[in-house]
């Protein structure tokens, strides 16, 4: 993986195709909006952009600095001295300083491959032209060059060196549009499906699986979890005013208490991990602008609706998880004297609702407003385990993504530029796991990958305006969550090597290859022990607290975590993020393993000593989820990616039961103690989600057959 660039614009290289960047010179989108104004009032000129730092004479005359260097354009076109006063580097600056490197450090590690694995790299090369016998691989293996390339999976300097998946890798992810979860080349190797739901196709679990199972699974259409999703009735579109004698101008109405309490619990919850809004921009323009227009038909007005209907999710998992809300006095929740707009079913419909009303007439915007209520949009439909509209919505804002990228000079060492990568990396992560698991066609944002920086969290900055005290969290330091952030984009490029390099198999047993594991366990490593102080954890599950054992037992907001906190812990943000952080740790090394599940069931004869170790920490890494357990017991309308984790559990209680009634016993000596136990929690957890989704139930109904 060539490195992203730190800081500087989006500039298309010579050997770039010339549509993915337009050639003609174009101004950035508008930064801060306009506010509303009456008609009869002055028209109020837009402004493109805030100076980071103006000259002294701009300063003076209250106007706008171009910054131009050394003379801005006032000066220059009124001949006067242009000074400027560059400001002091802040503590935040400092801060973000820190971050940068640290991801920087970080990349570089997982970049590096141990020069000791290279021949073992080069052998596995040979085996795939000799031993498999075909010329036409090698010429394969030239062609997907620049795709494998640009994923950074596994080279040495001076060679191209690829994974046997550079067979089938092409710049849109084709496995992913398959129809066919295992198909055979003709060279004899095959494709491994990233998506749970696959397992239930695995030739050698169909050996194994009751016939019962795979008779109700045979009924089913192919792609039965999107049939199903996309059958279901739309979501309810009726608006229930607050409160209920209200009328329809019930939104004039709405308390200011209220609306900053649903945001502020926006804030502290859902976007902390999912770090779409600025909320000094909100605060400063955006809620603002809302309010003036009596939350009418524009952008502004469907942001802040879809972020108060995310805000009573969130006050809604404050009551769960009995933490008090941002400026209670107490250590638990007490309900605030506007608590009834919770109440509903899904709560916050009916914002979220009056937000899909205003949308129609702006849906061909493609802003960073616009990208960012479609984000919204995407997290609320996925909160409420609606996977097929979370894909409608993520698919939407990577048009936003798109279309802001590559038709203008970004600037990412600018805040607006850094607003792109933000909302940018947000949606390709999220992208990437709907589109593993549910086989519906990528947006073609990946290819943006190399060219758009990991963001900085520049601080947006107006003159006149000073970030709101009670937004700073008290004594939370917003870098914690930045860290969390970049943490996941780490993440998430290990699991797409994962993913590239070891979802392929042979039936001589040659794969996957022990040298390419091991560097991919060591780059998984490597990302744990690099992670912040702020962020680090050990690499065994922790024991299981009182309030894990007995859920009905009472305790404090402190026993919900997952493993002892001291830090914050009356933040549910803080422990959502740092059970999440354990998450990904697992869920990555499961899916290092997972092939050799696959390999075990259909050719155990070939298992060597270093495979069933494989399996073993696999299996080891399948069971103790944090989701299921700690913070998550009380707190499920907090939980993230809800769908991506059912699938993961569907797929996982297969796997169990294939392994436990294999006739390998070697097999069953692999099986972590107490998998039974657990096996029942992800079945709870099924049973809970099923309710909300009749795809989640199918599955359900399907794993009760075993």
């Amino acid at each position: 993986m060539s490195k992203r660039p730190h800081q500087g614009s989006l500039s298309r290289p010579d050997s770039q195709s010339p549509d993915l960047v337009d050639d003609t010179p174009q101004g950035l989108s508008p930064g801060p909006p306009e506010l509303p104004h009456h008609a009869s009032g002055p028209s109020k000129k837009p402004r493109n952009f805030i100076a980071t730092v103006a000259c002294e004479n701009c300063r003076l005359k209250k106007t706008r600095c171009d910054e131009s260097r050394p003379k801005c354009g006032l000066c220059k076109s009124l001949n006067l001295d242009c000074v400027y006063n560059e400001r002091k580097t802040s503590k935040r600056d400092h801060s973000l300083g820190l971050i940068m490197s640290t991801l920087h450090r970080l990349e570089t590690k997982l970049e590096s491959v141990p020069t000791v694995l290279a021949n073992e790299i080069h052998s596995l090369r040979s085996q795939m032209s000799q031993g498999l016998g075909s010329p036409d691989m090698t010429k394969s293996l030239a062609h997907h060059t620049r795709s494998t390339g640009s994923l950074g999976l596994l080279e040495t300097p001076g060679s191209q060196i690829f994974t046997p998946e550079a067979v089938r890798l092409n710049d849109v992810e084709h496995d992913d549009q398959n129809a066919h979860p295992n198909p055979a080349e003709s060279n004899g190797l095959v494709s491994i499906s990233f998506s749970q739901h696959g397992v239930i196709s695995w030739q050698g679990a169909q050996e194994i699986l009751p016939k019962r199972l795979l008779e109700a699974h045979e009924k089913l259409p192919k792609n039965y979890v999107i049939d199903l999703e996309m059958k279901r009735p739309h979501l309810p579109m009726y608006i229930c005013p607050f409160p209920a004698q209200a009328g329809e101008n019930w939104l004039d109405a709405l308390p200011l208490a209220m609306v900053k309490g649903l945001s502020d619990a926006f804030f502290t919850t859902f976007n902390l991990y999912t770090p779409i809004i600025d909320k000094n921009f909100y605060y400063a323009f955006t809620l603002g602008a809302a309010i003036e227009s009596n939350f009418g038909y524009t952008i502004e007005s469907c942001v802040v609706l879809n972020i108060m209907a995310l805000g009573c999710i969130a006050v809604h998992a404050y009551q769960e998880g009995d933490y008090p809300l941002l400026g209670s006095r107490g250590p638990r929740f007490e309900p605030p004297d506007w608590m009834g707009v919770v109440y509903e079913n899904p709560p916050g419909l009916r914002f979220f609702n009056t937000a899909r009303q205003r949308i129609g007439f702006l849906m061909c915007d493609n802003n960073i407003q616009s990208c960012q209520y479609y984000l919204l949009s995407f997290i609320y439909y996925s909160q409420i385990l609606r996977p097929m509209d979370s894909w409608a919505m993520i698919h939407r804002a990577a048009t936003c993504c798109l279309s802001m990228l590559t038709n203008h000079d970004v600037h990412f060492d600018e805040w607006e530029g850094d607003m792109k990568s933000r909302v940018y990396w947000n949606c390709l992560m999220n992208e990437t796991i709907l589109v593993q698991e549910l086989h519906v066609p990528p947006s073609g944002l990946s290819r943006l990958e190399e060219y758009v920086p990991i963001p900085k969290f520049i601080t947006f900055e107006s003159v006149g305006f000073t970030a709101s005290r009670s937004m700073s969290l008290e004594e939370i330091d917003d870098s914690f969550f930045q860290y969390h952030f970049l943490a996941q984009v780490a993440h998430r490029i290990i699991l797409t090597r994962i993913r590239h390099s070891l979802y392929f198999h042979s039936d001589s047993g040659t794969f996957p290859h022990p040298a390419v594991n091991a560097e991919l366990r060591h780059q998984l490593e490597q990302w744990r022990v690099n992670l912040p102080a702020a962020l680090q954890f050990s690499d065994t599950p922790p024991a299981p607290t009182t309030t894990d054992a007995n859920p009905s037992a009472p305790s404090s907001p402190a026993s919900h975590l997952p493993f002892p906190s001291t830090r914050h812990a009356l933040s549910p943000a803080i422990a959502v993020s740092e059970a999440m952080l354990r998450g990904r740790y697992m869920i990555a090394n499961f899916h290092i393993g997972r092939p050799y599940l696959y390999k075990a069931l259909h050719i155990p004869g070939s298992l060597t000593e270093n495979d069933l170790e494989q399996i073993r920490r696999g299996l080891f890494n399948a069971v103790n989820w944090p989701v299921v357990g700690g913070v998550f017991q009380r707190m499920k309308s907090c939980i993230p990616i809800k769908f991506a984790f059912c699938s993961q559990f569907f797929g996982q209680i297969l796997l169990f039961y294939c392994i436990a009634h294999s006739p390998d016993r070697r097999l069953h000596e692999t099986l972590p103690a107490g998998w039974e136990q657990w096996n029942q929690e992800m079945l709870q957890f099924l049973e809970d989600c099923a309710q909300s989704s009749p795809a989640v139930a199918k599955d359900l109904e399907l794993l009760r057959l075993l």
